[in-house]
């Protein structure tokens, strides 16, 4: 039987100086999903995301994907993920172009052509000569997903995707999550804390609070069980929290 699971942690813990950051923690993210991973700052989900990308190494518990353990065989569970971690590094005296290059000759077997391609992809062929340094922040998280495209993997984890961004470039990078995921079958994991965006465009979602999970399922289940309420106000009654994400 095939499983129609792309990610899943089993019983994920971390700790930190003596304090548990992350709570024996089970995920499940689907093939095709783009899955919202929300919670408050200081709640866990940047250092998750460091645990699934291989960053850092959890204390206890595992993580699958594809079907491959990232402990026992990293190679071949990594090779199915393209991520941005924080903020997307480049050299700004460098263009686009030549930023993707130089990344491309990490990953083995990557064809020339593919930079062109994900460049097309993210709609930057046309700036793709010109300095990074002249890139709205906007363009430059474009060109972040063009870097974890590069591999053509089946998951693109992102931390905090539109953040600082001004309404246009939010605009422009949920545009191309979402027509990634529906016309490219990439699954997507987007850590936020912008709940109306996740409302938007996330078909699931996790909630964590002090590095456990309070609550996973999709949007549509979690709204219908609360008419005429937001994922905003669902998210406070879970969480018992007031007043605003941050």
């Amino acid at each position: 039987m095939i499983s129609n699971t792309l990610l899943q942690t089993h019983n994920l813990t971390k700790s930190f100086g003596g304090r548990k950051i992350i709570d024996n923690l089970n995920l499940h993210v689907m093939k095709g999903d783009i899955y919202g991973f929300l919670g408050r700052n200081g709640q866990g989900k940047t250092t998750t995301i460091r645990l699934i990308t291989g960053l850092i190494f959890p204390d206890a518990g595992d993580i699958m994907i594809d079907g491959h353990s990232l402990g026992d065989d990293f190679k071949k569970a990594i090779s199915n993920v393209g991520a941005i971690v924080e903020s997307p590094s480049f050299y700004g005296y460098l263009s686009g172009y030549d930023n993707l290059k130089l990344m491309a000759k990490l990953i083995p077997g990557i064809r020339k052509d593919r930079i062109d391609e994900v460049l097309e992809i993210v709609r930057l062929s046309s700036r793709a000569k010109d300095k990074v340094k002249t890139y709205s922040l906007g363009m430059k998280q474009r060109l972040g997903i063009a870097n974890a495209l590069l591999s053509s993997p089946k998951l693109i984890i992102l931390d905090e995707p539109t953040n600082g961004l001004d309404p246009q470039g939010m605009k422009e990078v949920e545009e191309m999550i979402v027509q990634l995921a529906s016309e490219r079958n990439i699954t997507f994991f987007i850590s936020s804390h912008l709940l109306h965006e996740v409302e938007q465009i996330c078909n699931r979602v996790g909630i964590i609070e002090n590095g456990k999970l309070l609550s996973e399922a999709s949007v549509v289940e979690l709204t219908q069980k609360a008419p005429g309420k937001s994922l905003e106000d669902i998210y406070f009654e879970i969480t018992g929290n007031g007043g605003e994400l941050a």
